[in-house]
């Protein structure tokens, strides 16, 4: 199933989200009619996705609103949907010998841009796990912190496994020992 243009230019403001586009930028990249371009342009204002900027005697420029409750929620729905479409999270939760699995890091805060990659913790046996397919399908790194035992935990430091308890969990349960060794 093909990207609707419309998600595309969305998807430029969840990218880049501190950047300045000129209406001009976003035609170069997404080549549809002006009608649209701006009709969706406003459809997000209207939203409060993005604000349009008019500085005195320049063009005006579009901007993610990304202080917005709104706009990281939407963010976030659209990363999980991606994640969903591409079959990355079937794929994860079919993983029979991954106890737990926790998505955390800046795709979970909505904070990600285009070149954010993906952190992933695995609790359990990933001999098997193959996710390079992905990669291509969601132009992102992949990055796996994986542990079998306590003692594989311990080499994380509490700092990182801080970090994991704040994600979402898509498989299992966090189990006790990760809590136990954020907390030293």
């Amino acid at each position: 199933m093909g990207k609707s243009k419309e998600k595309e230019i969305l998807e430029l403001f969840f990218n880049y989200p501190t950047k300045h586009w000129h209406f001009k930028a976003i035609k170069e990249i997404i080549p549809i009619a002006d009608n649209k371009i701006s009709k969706w342009l406003k459809r997000f204002q209207k939203e409060g996705l993005i604000n349009r900027i008019k500085p005195r005697r320049e063009m005006p420029y579009y901007i993610a609103n990304h202080e917005s409750a709104h706009y990281r929620n939407t963010k976030k729905l659209f990363a999980f949907t991606k994640l969903h479409e591409s079959g990355f999270l079937d794929y994860l939760t079919s993983l029979e010998k991954a106890k737990t699995i926790i998505l955390f890091g800046s795709l979970t805060r909505s904070d990600w841009y285009n070149e954010s990659d993906i952190d992933l913790f695995i609790y359990g046996d990933i001999d098997h796990l193959n996710a390079g397919i992905y990669l291509s399908k969601l132009h992102r790194e992949i990055q796996i912190f994986s542990g079998k035992n306590e003692e594989d935990l311990k080499r994380m430091g509490p700092a990182l496994l801080r970090n994991i308890l704040k994600g979402i969990t898509l498989k299992g349960d966090i189990p006790i020992e990760v809590i136990k060794h954020a907390t030293i």
